[in-house]
């Protein structure tokens, strides 16, 4: 059986890392921006860290031989495709435990989450001024706290079913092969 590595024109392991690592920089930066009330480039930047974690997995796949670079070179430039390949992180983030954000202070102070589905429309409301029916639609007024706010919350779920897939379950294994099964 012929190496994967050695077909391939790029270093999907180096891919897998640099996305990964990417997207826990837009996350982080989502999250200042959310605390600090921008709102609008908060779901912005939290919606590319989703399209990153898609890429990312995907590069892992490619790397490990359970998906072809072909497919990869054509999905990790198309919006569309990178959040669809994030459905998994959606459905986790509205089930239990991973719709429960503790708020302390005492242990059973829960909050229960429901995350709406990240939209590319939304996305693009996010940082575009927008006009319909002669209404001008402005990122600040489409995008409020609790739209920020879900969607940082099914990027930090991603990065935990990654995390428990790759490290504390998984016995490191990397790419979509660990937890969707």
């Amino acid at each position: 059986m012929q190496n994967n590595l050695q077909k391939n024109k790029f270093d999907y392991l180096k891919i897998y890392q640099e996305a990964h690592n990417n997207a826990a920089e837009l996350l982080k930066e989502a999250e200042i921006l959310f605390d600090n009330e921008c709102y609008s480039r908060s779901y912005f930047l939290a919606f590319t860290a989703l399209e990153e974690i898609s890429k990312s997995q995907f590069a892992a796949d490619v790397s490990t031989g359970y998906s072809k670079e072909k497919v990869f070179l054509r999905f990790y430039t198309n919006h569309k495709y990178k959040i669809k390949g994030m459905s998994w992180a959606h459905y986790d983030a509205n089930t239990s435990p991973h719709n429960l954000v503790w708020v302390g202070p005492d242990r059973d102070d829960v909050e229960r989450v429901k995350a709406n589905e990240p939209l590319f429309e939304k996305r693009n409301n996010s940082l575009y001024v927008g006009i319909i029916n002669n209404y001008i639609k402005l990122p600040k007024k489409e995008i409020l706290g609790p739209d920020a706010k879900e969607i940082i919350h099914i990027a930090n779920v991603a990065f935990q079913r990654i995390w428990e897939a790759s490290g504390e379950f998984g016995g490191n294994q990397i790419g979509t092969k660990g937890f969707m099964k």
